[in-house]
């Protein structure tokens, strides 16, 4: 038998039975409750975002007519030809020497004279008659020596005077909102390059860039393209410059053939940095338009990039005097826009980049500063 203590609570419990409609309609009234919050929430920072984008105004870009220069790459030089074999130096026959007639009585013998002549004094010594083993040496030290390879723009009568190595760090935008701050490093030492760009962004994390390799005779040459976008898998983009040319994508395991002069997404910013810096002049006559072969991480296409004129940006240094480009559509229907912002007194360096995507969002980098490397 249960204790009376226990008897007591039972009847003091109401009865187990369905939840009431009281319960059920105040339950309801929370949950609408919290959906208004939220939409009142989304509405409000729909309001801050729009009264909070950036005060650089864009201005329209007029119709601007086309005035081409595509900068011709400069294939791979042929190997060389293999030197001429170096011809026989047969010895030279001696020639039996003819015995002196006997002397007549009474006179002193005349010495005895050989054909063959003797050793040849230095100064004597004739240069470029190929037949001694002195004639290369003596060619070789008469010609000048090497100099640095000309680029592709030297070809096309253009200069090509890439950067200095530096360090810019830049204000981050998305959708016209400050996230946090970006860097691009350049180094440029030794004949050798590498540019990182990193710009941390709020719930996606780091997007990475990375380009590096060397110079030849189209100007800037990437040997590795690295792409790493937050928490995502990284991409690697191999250029295989030695036999044939080729591609090497680890995001498709793909290889294909590289073209002459190619460039990947952020190598080709210094490539018209470096072409800029050595032809300030041609940027005087709004429309002129490069053409780069321009590598992502799975393909490559070519990139239309115009001269639409001189803009004054402000920055936190100051107002800098800039040269607008931008990229014009790659294909019919193509709405994704980049533009970039070179400044003449920065070495000629992005001061400003901005991308439009289809989608109409915009990611923007609006230079701060500048450093040593």
């Amino acid at each position: 038998m249960p204790p009376a203590s226990n008897a007591a609570d039972d009847a003091r419990s109401p009865p187990a039975g369905p939840t009431s409609p009281t319960g059920s309609r105040r339950r309801g009234f929370v949950w609408v409750g919290v959906l208004a919050a939220v939409f009142f929430a989304h509405v409000l920072l729909a309001l801050w975002v729009d009264n909070h984008r950036t005060p650089l105004a864009d201005t329209p870009i007029p119709e601007i007519p086309i005035t081409l220069i595509p900068l011709k790459p400069v294939a791979p030089p042929a190997p060389p030809a293999p030197p001429p074999p170096e011809p026989v130096v047969k010895p030279a026959r001696r020639k039996p020497a003819r015995p002196a007639p006997p002397a007549p009585p009474n006179t002193l013998a005349a010495p005895a004279t050989v054909d063959t002549p003797g050793p040849q004094a230095a100064s004597e010594t004739v240069a470029g008659t190929g037949d001694t083993a002195d004639a290369p040496a003596s060619s070789a030290q008469a010609s000048p020596p090497a100099g640095p390879p000309l680029t592709a723009a030297a070809a096309n009568g253009d200069r090509f005077d890439p950067p200095p190595s530096v360090t810019l760090t830049y204000d981050a935008f998305m959708n016209g909102v400050r996230n946090q701050t970006g860097e691009l490093a350049w180094i440029n030492e030794d004949g050798h390059y590498r540019l990182r760009v990193a710009v941390p962004i709020i719930f996606f994390g780091t997007f990475e860039f990375i380009s590096e390799g060397g110079f030849d005779v189209n100007g800037i040459a990437p040997s590795r393209y690295v792409e790493k976008r937050g928490r995502r898998a990284e991409y690697v983009t191999d250029f295989h410059r030695d036999g044939t040319p080729t591609l090497s994508f680890s995001r498709s395991g793909q290889t294909v053939p590289l073209a002459p002069g190619a460039q990947d997404r952020f190598s080709v910013m210094m490539q018209l940095a470096s072409y800029a810096r050595g032809n300030p002049e041609r940027y005087t006559q709004l429309g002129v338009t490069h053409e780069f072969t321009v590598v992502d991480t799975d393909s490559s296409e070519v990139w239309p990039v115009q001269y639409v004129g001189t803009e004054t940006l402000p920055t936190p240094q100051g107002y800098i005097e800039t040269r607008h480009f931008t990229r014009l559509p790659r294909k019919s229907g193509d709405e994704r826009r980049v533009d970039i912002w070179l400044a003449p007194s920065l070495d000629w360096l992005p001061v400003r980049v901005k991308q439009t995507e289809p989608s109409g969002n915009e990611f923007e980098l609006i230079f701060t500063r500048k450093s040593p490397p």
